[in-house]
C-alpha cells in the first residue's frame, strides 16, 4: 500500500465528508445501534460550515493512489495551555487495520509537539478507544453526549507529551 500524509486541502471537504459518514456508518456499526449511528452522522457532512471546521484545525489527510482514505484533525483552541484535541480521526473501513490511523497519529503528533503542545486529548468513540490507549492516552473519563436526543458513549483519554 503506497500511502500519503498531507495536509488538508479545500478542494478534500466533499470527499472526507463522505469518508466521515462511511466511517461512522459502517466502521462503528459493531459498538453503535443504528439509531445511535444516525444520530452521531444523518448525513455527510458538506457545505462551508465543514470546509472550515476542517481548515481552521490542523487537518491531515491520508490517501493512496490519489483517493482519501483517512484524516485526523487536531485543534489548539487551548494552546495557551499547552492542550490539543484530537478533534477527528477517521479512516474508510475499507482500510481500517492497515496502519492508516497509526501514519496520520504519527504526523498529527509531531506537529502538536512543533506546536509547542505539552498535552493532547481526544473523545475516542468505541472503536477508537484502544486505538488511543496503544498510542498511550490514559483514560480520563466516560462521556454520555447526547446528539438529536440519542445518547452515546465516548472516552475522554489524555496523553502528555
Amino acid at each position: 500500500m503506497s500511502l500519503t500524509v498531507r495536509a488538508y486541502r479545500a478542494a478534500d471537504a466533499a470527499a472526507l465528508g463522505r469518508l466521515f459518514f462511511d466511517s461512522v456508518h459502517r466502521g462503528t456499526a459493531s459498538a453503535y445501534s443504528q439509531a445511535q449511528r444516525i444520530a452521531w452522522a444523518p448525513a455527510p457532512p458538506e457545505g462551508d460550515a465543514w470546509a472550515a471546521r476542517l481548515g481552521e484545525a490542523t487537518t491531515l489527510v491520508a490517501e493512496q493512489d490519489g483517493a482519501p482514505i483517512g484524516f485526523m484533525s487536531l485543534t489548539t483552541a487551548e494552546a495557551e495551555v499547552g492542550l490539543g484535541l484530537v478533534d477527528m480521526a477517521f479512516v474508510h473501513p475499507d482500510h481500517a487495520g492497515q496502519g492508516v490511523a497509526s501514519a496520520l497519529y504519527a504526523a498529527l503528533e509531531e506537529a502538536a509537539r512543533r506546536a509547542g503542545l505539552s498535552r493532547l486529548e481526544t473523545e475516542a468513540s468505541e472503536i477508537a478507544r484502544p486505538f488511543f490507549a496503544a498510542k498511550g492516552f490514559m483514560h480520563i473519563r466516560a462521556q454520555q453526549p447526547v446528539r438529536r436526543g440519542v445518547r452515546l458513549v465516548n472516552h475522554r483519554m489524555g496523553k502528555t507529551l
